[in-house]
């Protein structure tokens, strides 16, 4: 056996040792991890993500119905005080009235 069968039979161990532990911890992952694309919980990043997006918008309508719920009340409540204010104003222009006219018969 000369140098070159040497170096061709140690080459040819080396490319079948790392082509064996390649395969085997490919074959090792294969069994033992997550499935591609998934996180920590096994969900999709998709699903996750539109479970998140579900989720979000009920929170947003839940938000929306909250303001407009509170923006119909104040809406009445700003009605019920400019009817106030306007029969408190219709009220002072009666007494202002009978006054000039207490005033005017003195």
């Amino acid at each position: 056996m000369n140098r070159t069968d040497l170096t061709l039979i140690i080459v040819s161990a080396i490319v079948i040792a790392l082509v064996l532990g390649w395969s085997a911890r490919w074959l090792f992952d294969r069994l033992n991890r997550i499935p591609h694309g998934a996180d920590e919980n096994g969900l999709d990043p998709l699903e996750r993500a539109q479970s998140e997006k579900a989720a979000v918008e009920a929170e947003l309508s839940r938000i929306q119905l909250e303001y407009a719920s509170e923006y119909n009340q104040l809406k009445a409540e700003l009605e019920a005080t400019m009817d106030g204010l306007h029969t408190a104003r219709q009220r002072a222009e009666e007494l202002e009235a009978d006054l000039m006219a207490a005033r005017n018969k003195e």
